[in-house]
């Protein structure tokens, strides 16, 4: 009898051969813009005192400077094959992305009193931060599965299937839902660290929730 596929294997494969590389790379520059992007928000709309801009500047320049190194490692190994190193540029990459959601995150709650009136359509960063926070932990998900032996995740499959190899979509469904629900989804988490994850990106969403209630509130 021959042994049942390992999805994430499966998806480990896609994602580091072919076009899968190009939508590695192509992932991770949004996420890098989406940064930039609310940082230059910050900035120009005076959220923060003018004292604070100089550091705002700083920060940008130094996540641009940070971004293209690890990029550049990232990409270096991505195309020549090295899976060690890149399972160290990968995690060196989401583990400065973790950080630029917390930070942004604590920003707009530290920010919250400081912006008034706009209207609804001035809650457009905290929709961005929320978008962030899915995509960097959907990557998060995508890594711990393809780096756990035998994957982070159980998936479920009709009855004398064998178990899909998952899609990035499928990422996207569970970083959705414990974004917005609070809580896993159909596919079972046998992973600890990811389960840790889950909680960091359920406390980071009751924030942003708390945030969005206040500046709403505030229109």
């Amino acid at each position: 009898m021959a042994p049942t596929p390992d999805p994430a294997e499966g998806l480990r494969r896609q994602l580091t051969h072919g076009r899968g590389r190009l939508w590695v790379l192509l992932a991770i520059t949004l996420v890098w813009v989406m940064d930039v992007s609310l940082l230059r928000h910050i900035e120009h709309h005076h959220v923060v005192a003018n004292t604070y801009n100089a550091a705002l500047s700083a920060g940008e320049r130094l996540s641009t400077l940070v971004f293209v190194m690890v990029t550049l490692g990232l990409s270096v190994s991505l195309f020549r094959g090295n899976g060690r190193d890149l399972f160290r540029w990968a995690l060196t990459y989401l583990i400065l992305s973790m950080v630029q959601v917390v930070a942004n995150v604590l920003s707009m709650v530290a920010t919250a009193s400081a912006i008034h009136g706009g209207g609804l359509t001035g809650l457009w960063d905290v929709a961005a931060v929320y978008m962030q926070s899915v995509i960097v932990f959907m990557f998060i998900y995508v890594f711990l599965d393809v780096s756990t032996p035998g994957g982070a995740f159980v998936w479920p499959t009709r009855e004398g299937e064998a178990p899909p190899v998952p899609h990035v979509i499928d990422y996207l469904f569970i970083s959705l839902n414990v974004n917005s629900t609070y809580g896993p989804t159909s596919e079972a988490v046998v992973s600890r660290p990811a389960k840790l994850f889950m909680a960091l990106q359920v406390l980071l969403a009751i924030l942003m929730l708390t945030v969005l209630i206040a500046r709403a509130v505030g229109a």
